[in-house]
């Protein structure tokens, strides 16, 4: 009988330990996701007509996401990129890995989504040209970032990818003598292009 007790005793001990363990595991596992966003600045560097020369011109974005464990980032942004004589906001899903667990690490970063909206802020010389649409955006890059506190700056460099569209309407109308007015619908032509550039980046955030 006294056997049993103690068993019974070691049992409802163990049970207690084995409870204090799982809370203090799940609040470990728990402190391992993370908020973390940041915006980024810098430049877009390539041409389309080369003849020009190289255009330099302007991209930004912000991020917000979650961190899980201490190398895996995940998170959704907006942007905006502007091109010559293009401007275009891209929405885009995030995933980063962090090559070293330190705080302060290289990391490699994939943005990959489409476009919210595009347009042309130069449109004047171009006779029938209607709207805009863009399309894929990829984004691979490379960074350092540097935490302070819960603040952090990443230097990033890589490369940006964006499909983009063109709609023109040209008249292709006829007299109707008969009716006296005029017929016919406008021709329409599609020029897709794609917009290749190196992209150097500054990150500011949280985490």
């Amino acid at each position: 009988m006294r056997h049993q007790v103690i068993v019974c005793l070691l049992l409802t001990f163990a049970g207690k330990v084995n409870s204090q363990n799982l809370r203090i595991d799940t609040l470990k596992s728990s402190k391992q996701v993370e908020y973390f966003y940041y915006f980024q600045s810098g430049a877009l560097i390539g041409c389309n007509e080369c003849s020009r020369g190289k255009e330099v011109s302007f991209s930004g974005a912000t991020v917000h996401g979650i961190k899980l464990g201490k190398r895996l980032r995940l998170g959704a942004g907006v942007g905006l990129d502007v091109y010559y004589n293009w401007n275009n906001l891209p929405v885009f899903g995030s995933i980063s890995w962090d090559l070293f667990a330190q705080k302060n690490a290289f990391f490699v970063l994939l943005n990959y989504g489409g476009t919210l909206t595009s347009w042309k802020y130069s449109q004047f010389d171009e006779y029938g040209y209607k709207e805009s649409k863009g399309g894929r955006m990829v984004n691979p890059m490379v960074g350092y970032r540097i935490l302070y506190h819960d603040v952090s700056i990443a230097l990033m460099a890589g490369y940006k990818s964006q499909k983009m569209s063109s709609l023109y309407e040209y008249p292709s109308y006829y007299w109707d003598p008969v009716n006296g007015q005029l017929l016919g619908d406008p021709m329409t032509t599609k020029m897709s292009r794609e917009l290749n550039r190196l992209m150097i980046s500054l990150a500011i955030g949280w985490r």
